[in-house]
């Protein structure tokens, strides 16, 4: 299992109030994948590593300058029209940086290059909240306007296509409809991500070594774009959903000792789920490391026996 999520930001008027400070327009997200702007200083960044920033496909008018393209879409994308996609995918953490470099120039290569779709590619490194292991993640924002090589001011590049005469139009969206894949899109990239990332860790780390249950255990390293539910379905396994810890919880302290305690309780159940949730996957892996210490032990045992018969003479 690993995170996949798409969003789409479409052209609508800033919300007014409320807690939601997510990035609602294209440069705002340019701005929070790449560290810049008011997101250079985040309280929340401190101790995150960029490790990789990369933009693309660019028309002319924003070659060099990404930024000049994101702003553009915000003011000259049409009204509700999407201004930027977003895809935000988990990385293996036994991996390098190198080698999720690598594997992000593949995720650009797959849903951008081949598409000609304007992109910004970002690589964030932090230490979970609750186990204190790196946390690697990969955001890739992409326009579907197309690039066709056609030259076209920002106002144009934005404006309706034109099949007929496309170098009087704007420049054509590739959405998923356009594309074939429909309400199937968010599914078909979580396949492509699952090739991409198992690819990656067949040639750089095909096995891992997971603590279950008190022991060290040695086990394939993949992951599956399935569900738990799906999972379960075809593995015959009893795979549980582990709740996700909203950021008031994540980062509560002692000074407030209700949510607290809360973060604590909800720690100690998430671990629980977790410890459960590895074992359901690599049963017949614990199994052989059981039955394998239990020989050792029983060689052991013997040794120590037949030393000490030794000891006791004729």
């Amino acid at each position: 299992m690993f995170f996949c999520n798409l969003e789409h930001n479409s052209k609508n008027p800033p919300q007014k109030g409320g807690k939601n400070n997510k990035p609602r327009t294209a440069k705002e997200r340019f701005h929070y994948i790449t560290r810049t702007a008011q997101f250079a200083q985040h309280k929340d960044h401190v101790h995150e590593q960029l490790e990789f920033v990369c933009s693309g496909n660019m028309p002319s008018f924003a070659e060099g300058n990404p930024e000049e393209f994101w702003q553009a879409s915000d003011l000259y994308e049409r009204k509700n029209g999407r201004v930027c996609s977003s895809l935000v995918v988990a990385l293996p953490k036994e991996l390098t940086s190198e080698q999720r470099i690598e594997l992000a120039e593949q995720f650009i290569q797959e849903f951008a290059d081949r598409y000609r779709y304007p992109f910004t590619c970002a690589i964030h490194n932090h230490a979970g909240a609750l186990a204190g292991q790196d946390q690697p993640h990969l955001h890739l924002i992409y326009s579907e306007r197309h690039v066709d090589g056609i030259e076209r001011t920002p106002e144009q590049f934005f404006k309706r296509y034109n099949p007929e005469q496309p170098e009087k139009g704007g420049a054509q969206k590739l959405t998923a409809d356009v594309l074939g894949m429909g309400k199937a899109q968010l599914q078909l990239y979580r396949q492509k991500t699952e090739e991409l990332i198992n690819d990656s860790l067949q040639r750089y780390a095909p096995t891992k070594v997971l603590e279950i249950r008190g022991l060290k255990v040695e086990v394939p390293n993949e992951v599956s774009c399935l569900s738990n539910e799906d999972y379960n379905k075809k593995y015959d396994t009893n795979l549980q959903d582990v709740p996700m810890m909203n950021k008031a919880l994540r980062f509560a302290k002692e000074s407030d000792p209700v949510r607290y305690q809360q973060k604590q309780d909800m720690i100690v159940e998430i671990n629980r789920l977790r410890a459960e949730n590895r074992y359901e996957l690599y049963k017949p892996y614990y199994e052989v490391e059981l039955n394998k210490q239990k020989l050792l032990e029983q060689e052991k045992q013997k040794q120590t026996q037949e030393k000490t018969k030794g000891f006791d003479g004729p």
